[in-house]
């Protein structure tokens, strides 16, 4: 077991950690390349909604409030999706990897119930600007449970996998 432990340590940390930082490069990492490409794409399409909606969807015939409401709701959401690309982006420290994993999910809890947040502001301030019959809002409904179990299945199979990792010997975890 001791041969096991100096090979592991003799690795390096700085081979690993040119690994690590290699993968997070985004042109070379298929799954930041995809969340750029969505944030891309909604940013574009968030944008062009809200240089057009005032004139192409009669905003000045609106209240104050709906206006405000979807054009904070917007921004909100576009927010979130750079914090989620940042989030994606960056590395977390850890001694092992079970601890890397257990602070990786503790982020990524926290990062899903703000996204769903801001999608839902989004969906309730649509509903208010346009104002929404009821087949709209449950439309709305059944697209944030589905986002919902998006999440939650994300978080699970994290989960899962930290599950299945052994507690490192000589610690409590």
């Amino acid at each position: 077991m001791d041969d096991l432990f100096a090979a592991w340590h003799g690795v390096g940390v700085d081979t690993t950690s040119s690994i690590h930082m290699g993968l997070l490069r985004e042109r070379q990492h298929p799954v930041l390349k995809q969340i750029r490409k969505q944030m891309i794409i909604e940013l574009v399409g968030f944008v062009l909604f809200l240089i057009v909606y005032y004139d192409f969807f009669d905003g000045a015939t609106k209240p104050f409030y709906a206006n405000l409401l979807l054009v904070v709701a917007m921004l909100a959401v576009i927010a979130v999706n750079v914090v989620g690309y940042v989030f994606a982006k960056q590395s977390v420290p850890g001694e092992n990897i079970r601890m890397l994993l257990k602070k990786h999910l503790a982020k990524m809890r926290i990062y899903a119930v703000v996204a769903i947040l801001a999608r839902a502001f989004m969906m309730v301030s649509v509903s208010v600007f346009f104002k929404a019959n009821m087949i709209v809002i449950l439309l709305f409904i059944v697209l944030l449970a589905v986002l919902v179990r998006l999440w939650v299945k994300r978080i699970r199979r994290i989960q899962a996998v930290y599950d299945d990792f052994p507690e490192p010997l000589g610690t409590g975890d």
